[in-house]
Parts: structure tokens; sequence; C-alpha cells
């Protein structure tokens, strides 16, 4: 009875614990998701100079402490000092690409690879997105997580607010439909939207499986629940579901051609509903949860609010693709790029530039307007991450897009050192200029430098997106296990970090071992 007694009082504390906070700026939210920026180019950059540590495990034991480990600090402990978190992995990152072996003859003039196969950036989103998040969902059960980065009660901006928006998003950069590009005419309208939609459903049972059967889960062992966040019995992998049946149902309707403008409408009807029918005072309010909709008002009303966030997440999911299919048909009839000469302190600098950097520009300026929107939308309607409202849509549209050009940015440097050590290595024994190339050199450096980067690339992320929904349903699993095995809210703080980095280390070492056997679990 005792024990009962003191498990019930426990458990309101942590409900007291994780609830009703305000969060924090949008600011200090993007500070925090920089220090993982910042290490992907620390650990390109640390690889490239590491190049002959061959053996997978030191390449493996090098990502996660060059990338897993800031996270959780700059999560934690380090959170008021990202900035010099950051301004410490950029200099190490410059001290890196110096010692190289760059050259100011290599650096002043230089050709940028075509642009072959898979682009890493998208890659590194949509693991970072899982990562950080999988991190968080412990993290905040521990005193050693600052409050302001905990989940939002009404409105505001917070880093556990992102979560969900940012897996949305990812999800909808590599959907099908933001690959197909097929101009083909519909034959058989009603029976192909018959057959997506049963197809859809039949994906989606799995996602509702597991959705109630860890509402079940948390009622049966007396789990902690926070109610504001999706209801009393929804939950991430329910809203998951749902939006995944609407927008298979949307896109068999509409062309993905039109996603943005679909988005756009939805968001904007979500937002006339939410703010002129008294649909957003009932969902904040405190009234009673007596039926299954109203006990799960959180849940259901925002749904309108992913779909929207996903549609226009496809849209910029078309962008990033069409760019390098283009780019790859150009390239096969003809080996050339754009160039631009500029003077720099006296000295002539001649650069060819390839569709990374006008892409670049383009998601930079994409990034400006959805910060713009997002201003004006807090201005009127606020930001809430309960309603998943207009303004929460943008601002997730904003940090996505403004971490995905910094990625890309950090990829066309890692691009760059490819290709200028690649061709460093073919003229270190020639007096010639740079660019005097035969012509059978320039055919094979794509493929080696390609050779290279794939090489180069972060396998812990491969692994992370090879079975992304596993990952995630793993880091929810060892998250309720820590809880009902340690008394978080009485563990001190080094022994919190040392539980995370294990958590962490056991999550990150399950999917990779299932990547390097190439088993893939759908769910």
């Amino acid at each position: 009875m005792s024990n009962t007694w003191n498990r019930n009082i426990y458990r309101q504390e942590q409900e007291a614990f994780v609830s009703g906070h305000g969060g924090t700026t949008s600011i200090e939210v993007i500070y925090a998701v920089l220090p993982s920026c910042c290490s992907i180019l620390l650990t390109t950059t640390t690889m490239g100079f590491l190049e002959q540590i061959g053996h997978k495990n030191i390449r493996t034991i090098i990502e996660f402490t060059l990338i897993v480990i800031p996270s959780i600090l700059c999560c934690t402990i380090l959170s008021d000092y990202v900035v010099t978190v950051c301004c410490i992995m950029m200099l190490i990152s410059i001290i890196n690409i110096l010692l190289l072996g760059i050259n100011s003859d290599i650096t002043s003039t230089y050709n940028i690879r075509p642009v072959y196969g898979k682009r890493p950036f998208v890659t590194h989103f949509r693991a970072l997105t899982n990562i950080i998040t999988a991190i968080c969902i412990l993290a905040i059960d521990f005193h050693i997580f600052p409050r302001k980065f905990a989940k939002t009660e009404l409105f505001g901006y917070s880093l556990m607010d992102t979560g969900v928006g940012l897996f949305v998003l990812a999800n909808a950069l590599v959907a099908p439909e933001a690959k197909d590009f097929a101009l083909k005419p519909r034959i058989g309208f009603f029976h192909t939207i018959s057959k997506n939609i049963k197809h859809s459903a039949r994906s989606c049972i799995p996602l509702l499986i597991l959705g109630f059967g860890r509402s079940v889960a948390i009622e049966v062992l007396g789990y902690q629940k926070h109610v504001t966040e999706y209801g009393i019995h929804w939950n991430f992998f329910i809203t998951l579901a749902f939006v995944k049946l609407f927008t298979s149902s949307i896109t068999s309707t509409i062309n993905s051609r039109y996603s943005l403008l679909s988005g756009i409408w939805i968001l904007g009807m979500h937002e006339y509903v939410l703010s002129t029918k008294g649909l957003k005072e009932w969902v904040l309010s405190n009234r009673p949860r007596n039926d299954f909709v109203s006990a799960n008002r959180e849940g259901v009303v925002s749904v309108p609010g992913y779909v929207g966030l996903y549609l226009i997440g496809v849209a910029v999911g078309r962008l990033i693709h069409s760019t390098y299919q283009n780019s790859h048909a150009q390239n096969l009839l003809q080996h050339k790029h754009e160039t631009f000469q500029f003077k720099l302190f006296g000295y002539e600098l001649d650069i060819n530039y390839n569709e990374s950097m006008i892409l670049c520009i383009k998601l930079s300026l994409i990034s400006a307007q959805t910060c713009a929107a997002t201003l004006i939308c807090d201005a009127y309607f606020k930001v809430s991450r309960r309603l998943a409202n207009a303004g929460y849509c943008m601002w997730i549209l904003t940090l996505g897009v403004m971490v995905l050009t910094l990625l890309l940015l950090i990829e066309i440097i890692s691009d760059i050192l490819v290709y200028v050590t690649m061709d460093s290595e073919h003229n270190q024994k020639k007096t010639k200029s740079y660019k005097t190339y035969t012509k059978s050199k320039r055919d094979k450096m794509p493929d080696k430098c390609q050779k290279n980067a794939n090489k180069n690339s972060i396998e812990i992320f491969e692994a992370v997106n090879y079975n992304g929904l596993l990952f995630f349903l793993l880091s929810n699993l060892m998250t309720g296990g820590i809880n009902m095995l340690v008394r978080t809210l009485y563990v001190s703080h080094l022994k919190a970090l040392l539980i995370l980095i294990a958590y962490m280390a056991v999550n990150i070492l399950s999917v990779l071992l299932l990547y390097r056997k190439q088993v893939q679990i759908k769910l």
C-alpha cells in the first residue's frame, strides 16, 4: 500500500515536472540546433584529416563522439554556451582544412565536381531530427534538461515542440510524391484513388497498433502522462498514421505539383476554423474530457495542420530532387558548369559553381519568406504546438529549411574539399597550372570524387535513417524502461549525463548493426 502511494506521488511529481512551461525564444531554439550542424562539418573534416583510419568501428566511435555527444551536451549542461561550442567546432574544422594541405593556388581557382548520386544533406537532416528528438524525450525527465526547452503548454517556442513537426517535414522531403515528376495522364481515376487509399490504410495499421498499444501500456504500467501534449489516448504514432492516410488521399486526387498550394490552402482553412469557430478556445480550455474526441482534442485538431505542413514539405522536396534530377540529365549531355569571376584583395578568382550552390540560395530565400510568415502569424495568431496552427507550421518550415540550408552549405564545402584534395593527388608531381587537364582525367574525376565522398559518409546517419521509425520506437521503449528503473527526478547531473550517453549509444548501436546486416524493419 505504501509503495503504491509513493509511486502515485512520484508519478504526479513527474507530470508536474514536464507540464506548465512557457518555452523560450525562437533564437534560442535555433542556437540549440546549431551545434549539431557544426558537428557534421567537424566530423567531415576530421575524417578527411584521418583518412588513414580504415576500421569502420573506429570511424563509428569518432562519429558518435563528434556528433551525438556534443548534441547531448548542448541540450543539457552546455545549453547556455552553444555559441562558444559552435565557435570551437568551427575553429577545429578550419584547422583540419588547413592541415589537409590546400594551398592558395588551389583555393583561388577550382572546379566543382558534377552532381551525381544521393545528396547527403537531406540524409543528415532526417537523421539529426531523429537523434535530437531521441535525446530530448529522455533528457526531459532529468533536472539536467533546461525547462525552457520543454514543451509549451499554450503558445510559444521550445526545442521539444519542434520534434513532431520536423519529423513530419523530414518524411515529406523523401516521400514518393516529392520524387514523382512523371507527366503521365491519369488512367482509371477513381480506381487509382481507391487503390491508393487502401494501400495507405494498410500501411497505417502498424502505426495505429503501435499508437494504441503505447496508450494501453502507459495505463497498465502507471506511467506518467502529459495530457496536453496530444490528449489522453492519442500520441505521435497515431498522428503520423492519420497524416499518412490523409496526405495519401489528397495526393491521389491532386497532382503533387500543386502540393504547395494545397498545403497553404489547408493551413489557411485550419487557421480560419481555429480562430472563428471557437475551436482554439475549446482545445486550450480545461473543459472535461468525457468522450474520445474531447479526451484527445489536441491530437484530433492538430492533424490538419500537420497535413498542410507535410504537403508544403513535399513541395520543398520536389524543389530539391528536381534540382539534382535536371543537373544529372544535363551532365549526361555536357560536362560544363557556369563560371563567375571576381577580384578579392587584388587577386582574380575564377570559380565554377554547380546546382548545389544555386539550391542553397533558393533555400535561403525560402527560409527568409517562411520567417516573415512566422512573424506575421505570431503577431496575429501566435505559435501553438498543441493546435499545430499556421504559426507553428510556418515556424517549423523556417527552422527546417534554415537547417537544410546550413547542411547544404556544409556539403558544398565538403564537396570542394573532396574535389580539391583528390585533384591535388593527381597533380602533386606536376608543375603545370591547376586547370590544365586532359579529357580522360576530367571524365574519371567525378567517379573518384563520388567514391571518396561515399567513403566519408556518416554511417550512423545512414543507419538511423535506414530504420528511422524503429529507432524512434526503440528510443521510446528505452525511455520508458529507464523511467521505470530510475527515479530520474533525483538523479545527479553527472549520472544523468552518463545515462543519456549510454542510452544513445545503445539506440544507435542497435540500428547500426541492422544497417550493416542490411535488415530493414518497416513499421
